[in-house]
């Protein structure tokens, strides 16, 4: 939900850059958009970790700096074709595209046993996981980790 909520910020500040006719359009439309990275980046690491296999859990989880780090050189290319306006209109698709992607996922199952809905958060996993594992000791470790805090 928060990776959700933080793409509003993130769309409005795309847009005023884009379109921005003066000076506080674009400072407002940037910081909009540094709000909007600042967010971003701990919640993706916080939700891949409660998300994935403990296996997988290390290299997935770093992988966040460097796909921002891609993102960036990625806009500073397309900065040195288009014209700054037009960059800024490159990426307004983004956050759109992530907010819509997102809401066909669960939430984490970290947190449906946090707020007490425990069939949320065994659908949550069996989504992640797939139907055919075996996730039951991993509810458990999930369970027991939730009621330690």
């Amino acid at each position: 939900v928060s990776l959700m909520m933080l793409a509003l910020p993130d769309l409005l500040g795309w847009i005023l850059v884009a379109s921005s006719q003066n000076l506080w359009m674009m400072l407002i439309g940037r910081f909009l958009v540094g709000f909007a990275a600042a967010g971003y980046s701990p919640n993706i690491q916080i939700f891949v970790a409660e998300i994935t296999q403990a296996k997988h859990r290390g290299w997935l989880s770093a992988l966040t700096v460097p796909i921002m780090a891609i993102g960036v050189l990625l806009m500073y290319t397309i900065g040195s074709w288009l014209p700054w306006h037009a960059a800024a209109a490159c990426c307004t698709p983004v956050p759109c595209l992530l907010a819509i992607c997102l809401s066909f996922f669960y939430d984490s199952p970290y947190w449906y046993f946090h707020i007490g809905k425990e069939k949320s958060a065994h659908s949550a996993i069996e989504q992640f996981r797939g139907s055919d594992s075996n996730v039951v000791s991993e509810i458990f470790q999930i369970q027991e980790h939730v009621r330690g805090d």
